[in-house]
């Protein structure tokens, strides 16, 4: 145990190479004795760059280590290693309860904890958001990592099912891997005239950025507001009604959120390749106090709920209809504006997230014992 008697988590994974997300460590730390391990450089697909891991705040309720890594394609979670004397120092150095490892089974830095876990014993926990059964390194690596884990973690039903189809049978559940703070005050977009619809995320096909484009050409007096970049970049900012951002990191997205009366992830599934796991700009959004619109796709209903329209995924006229009934309709705004906060502030707060997360680390460790 660490101090107060708390539970010592080390928590590794490439996500909180970038600050955007360190909302969670610090929501963690308030539960737990934290440390944490990134690599010290980490690629930004949106970027085409490598870029160096800041150091944290001095006074952030975790101890961070940054280790040098091996990275065989910059940005690509499944084929990274940590340089195996520096991990190993750190897992001496810190001596955790827990190890959490936040990587798929397929992935090459989940098995160097896997091998790790032989010479210290640590009770190892991983993440996992795949369900649309990608083999990415194949079976060999997942056979090991899950003979190895004391428990998995998933981000959504459907890829706790494949685990499970896959033989994987330890203890699991699904819970988010981030928490959510509500950032609405109670702001409101001045009225102008303007109908102004926000899309943040990669600027891919299969994020469905064309059909939204199509879907609000004929729409009067609308903009589409664009935070992303990708390579359909040109092609939209070829769009007379769409205005583009470029990339905005996410800690840094309060004027996006401002700026638009309502939020769309038009995802479609690519076939055997990629299907939205989750969606976490909606959550984003609805936190924000912004009414959501989302397709169809992978998981995007179930993180919706009630709180926001759904329209089958690639339906341009669909999804112009569901834009309308809400230009037309701001009674129906406030109130998806009201469900949304709701949704956030009971399922996706840092306090319920970090809580069932801290449950399931006291679960594991008390069935280990026995």
């Amino acid at each position: 145990m660490g101090a107060n008697g708390r539970l010592k988590v080390l928590l590794a994974s490439n996500m909180y190479a970038y600050s955007g997300n360190w909302d969670k460590l610090d929501a963690l730390g308030r539960f737990v004795d934290l440390a944490v391990i990134t690599p010290e450089k980490w690629g930004v697909p949106e970027l085409n760059q490598m870029l160096t891991v800041p150091a944290k705040a001095t006074d952030a309720p975790w101890r961070q280590h940054r280790l040098p890594s091996s990275i065989y394609e910059k940005g690509n979670p499944f084929r990274f290693f940590y340089s195996p004397r520096a991990l190993e120092r750190v897992i001496e150095e810190e001596q955790p309860d827990i190890v959490h490892v936040e990587q798929e089974p397929e992935s090459i830095n989940l098995l160097q904890f896997s091998l790790l876990k032989r010479r210290h014993d640590f009770p190892l926990v991983f993440v996992a958001w795949e369900d649309h059964n990608p083999l990415r390194l194949g079976w060999g690596f997942r056979k090991i990592n899950y003979a190895a884990a004391d428990a998995g973690i998933f981000g959504n039903q459907v890829a706790m099912e494949r685990a499970q189809g896959m033989g994987f049978r330890k203890r699991m559940d699904v819970i988010p891997q981030y928490g959510f703070e509500i950032t609405y005050r109670g702001e409101q977009r001045p009225e102008d005239g303007r109908f102004v619809i926000g899309y943040a995320g990669r600027l891919v096909p299969e994020k469905g950025v064309q059909t939204l484009i199509e879907a609000t050409r004929l729409m009067p007096q609308t903009e589409v507001l664009v935070a992303g970049e990708g390579p359909l970049g040109a092609e939209l900012r070829a769009e007379p009604h769409a205005r583009m951002l470029g990339w905005v990191p996410r800690n840094e997205m309060a004027g996006f959120w401002s700026q638009i009366d309502v939020m769309v992830l038009p995802s479609l599934t690519d076939g055997k390749k990629w299907v939205e796991q989750f969606g976490r700009v909606l959550v984003e959004a609805m936190a924000a106090g912004v009414p959501v619109v989302g397709s169809s796709a992978g998981r995007i209903p179930d993180t919706v709920g009630d709180a926001g329209l759904i329209f089958p995924e690639g339906n341009a006229e669909a999804l112009c209809a569901a834009l309308n009934s809400l230009r037309l309709n701001p009674a129906r705004r406030e109130e998806l504006r009201r469900r949304g906060l709701a949704r956030v502030r009971d399922c996706y707060s840092h306090d319920v997230l970090m809580g069932r997360t801290v449950r399931f680390y006291e679960d594991v460790l008390a069935e280990r014992k026995r």
